[in-house]
């Protein structure tokens, strides 16, 4: 098991041989009448794309959206 959080210019990623990133958006949603969601993480993957969100409270949706480039 090998777990690596060091961002961006990944030590790990590197090691690891994980692409390179290209681009990284994230945000905060905000919903008044309540998200409806289940207090999980969850996380979907497709064509060098990766997209996430994770419940913070009732109301709030950390997300983010990553572009990466494999130049193999």
């Amino acid at each position: 098991v090998l777990i690596g959080c060091d961002g961006v210019n990944s030590v790990v990623a590197k090691w690891l041989g994980l692409p390179e990133l290209v681009s990284t958006i994230r945000g905060l949603a905000h919903y008044p009448e309540g998200h409806g969601f289940e207090p999980r993480f969850a996380q979907f993957f497709g064509n060098d794309a990766r997209f996430g969100i994770l419940p913070c409270d009732e109301r709030t949706i950390y997300w983010f959206s990553t572009l990466s480039f494999n130049p193999q």
